[in-house]
């Protein structure tokens, strides 16, 4: 189950800010916009590389899920995401060590993603390439999403 490298790291800007977090990040250190699913919110995709930064501008109500009413929540860091492989494995260890844990699948993207949270809070997604998991994986099922409200198709399982 190897960890490749970092996918990305999501921040959140303040409502209203989109734009000019946008700009800042292209005009200022040049990254370039990498294509977005409709996630069902305002947010950007930027290119580092094969990094990404994802500015997210949205705040879900701590009524949604106990993951936003946490202190940590209020971070400008909403979570930063790891390439992965074998989400089946991760998935199995994560249960068995009685983790919180929560998934989604992004078809449009080709991504399925297990989030846990770390002992200091933040949140860690594993971020799975459907097309490179091995044969017979089974991903994500209907169970857990995350974020709750953002996934309209449903995921498989």
């Amino acid at each position: 189950m190897p960890l490749e490298d970092v996918h990305h790291i999501a921040i959140k800007v303040k409502p209203g800010t989109l734009k000019a977090a946008e700009d800042f990040y292209t005009k200022v250190l040049g990254l370039s916009y990498a294509q977005r699913p409709d996630l069902g919110f305002p947010g950007a995709w930027l290119n580092i590389n094969k990094t990404m930064i994802h500015l997210v501008e949205e705040e879900f109500p701590a009524e949604m899920d106990p993951w936003y009413g946490r202190p940590e929540a209020r971070s400008a860091i909403d979570h930063i995401a790891i390439k992965a492989h074998n989400f089946d494995a991760y998935k199995k260890r994560v249960v068995e060590l009685g983790l919180d844990w929560r998934q989604t699948h992004l078809p449009d993207a080709g991504l399925w993603q297990l989030f846990v949270i770390d002992v200091s809070g933040v949140i860690i997604e594993l971020s799975f390439k459907i097309s490179e998991e091995p044969p017979g994986s089974i991903g994500p099922d209907s169970t857990r999403r995350y974020p709750p409200n953002v996934v309209k198709e449903p995921v498989r399982g």
